[in-house]
């Protein structure tokens, strides 16, 4: 379900940071965003990427589950909502599941209408 996986290294090739979108229909789930180092940005580069990748993927609305970190999130435009109100493709996934912990906080943004041309 990876439908896109980012990687970021720096200039060594050493691996700084992770991310991952999975796609559920017209939704998508973000997944790990993972850094090695907080506060230097690339996390809100990580996250700027998942979100354009969703977008030009036509997913319209993206949802994450956090432990750690619910504020970081609304500054892209997540907020919190309840599990009730996610998608059900993306409530059947295995971190809806039980991957995650009950306790995780729920956040989801709405990306819009995909762009069609016509």
């Amino acid at each position: 379900h990876l439908d896109s996986f980012c990687v970021a290294e720096d200039a060594n090739g050493e691996v700084v940071g992770a991310a991952a979108v999975e796609r559920y229909g017209a939704a998508g789930l973000l997944r790990s965003i993972v850094v090695a180092e907080r506060m230097h940005g690339l996390g809100s580069d990580l996250v700027r990427w998942c979100i354009d990748q969703a977008r030009a993927a036509g997913i319209t609305t993206l949802v994450l589950l956090t432990t750690t970190a619910p504020d970081f999130f609304p500054r892209f435009g997540f907020w919190r909502t309840d599990r009730a109100s996610v998608p059900a493709a993306v409530h059947a996934s295995a971190e809806f599941q039980g991957a995650c912990p009950a306790s995780a906080i729920v956040m989801q943004l709405d990306l819009g209408d995909p762009v069609t041309e016509g």
